[in-house]
């Protein structure tokens, strides 16, 4: 029997950012998570089938973000490694010609995020995404549509607050995953969060690492500060969730599409 609850399109269509290319800040609220497993869990997803969703191991997230050059400091600890601000290094395309010399601790940052908006040179800021490895080095390209970055192919565009990393062995892209304990966290842009998310992204850490291991992506907002960290989201601590499938997943798709525009 269809479980169909319209408060989901209310949620999902007025969080709808109409300049689709801004992401504000600040982080709030927690939410519990069901005290108990159940087939449906409580609150159940506003939009869904109940046979189109499967209970899937406990997941234990971790954060990345797209890094801005303009706000992150050249000087300090990151990695181990201490800066003093004077390193530079060379970002550059995959056509091997210069995109930027930025300094080494925010090179270092744009290497472990993979995307990074670079500050105006005189032409505006502009976005990057990691592009592959040649000759041992790696190499980036310039982005349009997807200004917070790219997932596993060119214009799978990562959707702020909305895409998740993960082993593709065993979430595959384009699956929609449902996480209860998200369910009405405010976000930066003053929507609230209705729960679910679309795998778009891997890495090289996921690499056969299994199901539980996901990354959160947070837009613009780094992993030491932003709504999941601040939720009490934390990779030792477990979370229940849920992939959608079928007509379910199809439906929140249409509705992610409706709300990201022109970047999903």
């Amino acid at each position: 029997m269809r479980v169909l609850f319209l408060s989901f399109l209310i949620l999902i269509s007025c969080g709808k950012d109409s300049s689709k290319s801004s992401i504000q800040l600040p982080p709030q609220r927690d939410e519990v998570n069901p005290p108990t497993p159940t087939p449906v869990p409580t609150p159940a997803p506003d939009v869904v089938l109940e046979i189109d969703m499967l209970k899937i191991p406990d997941l234990l997230p971790t954060m990345y973000y797209t890094a801005q050059e303009d706000k992150t400091s050249c000087q300090g600890k990151y990695g181990g490694t201490l800066y003093d601000g004077s390193e530079r290094s060379n970002i550059i395309s995959v056509q091997e010609k210069l995109i930027a010399t930025v300094c080494t601790r925010f090179y270092r940052v744009l290497l472990m995020e993979g995307s990074a908006i670079l500050k105006d040179r005189g032409q505006g800021k502009i976005s990057v995404n990691y592009g592959g490895v040649i000759n041992g080095e790696r190499r980036y390209h310039l982005l349009d549509r997807c200004i917070f970055g790219e997932g596993v192919r060119k214009n799978l565009c990562l959707l702020p607050y909305h895409t998740l990393a993960t082993d593709n062995k065993v979430h595959k892209i384009g699956d929609i995953i449902y996480i209860p304990k998200v369910v009405g966290l405010r976000l930066p842009d003053g929507s609230l969060h209705e729960g679910f998310f679309i795998v778009r992204d891997t890495g090289s850490a996921f690499n056969g690492i299994g199901a539980q291991r996901v990354d959160m992506f947070t837009g613009l907002d780094p992993d030491y500060a932003n709504a999941f960290q601040a939720a009490g989201f934390h990779h030792k601590k477990e979370v229940q969730a849920f992939k959608i499938k079928g007509e379910s997943a199809d439906l929140i798709k249409e509705k992610l599409e409706e709300k990201f525009g022109s970047i999903y």
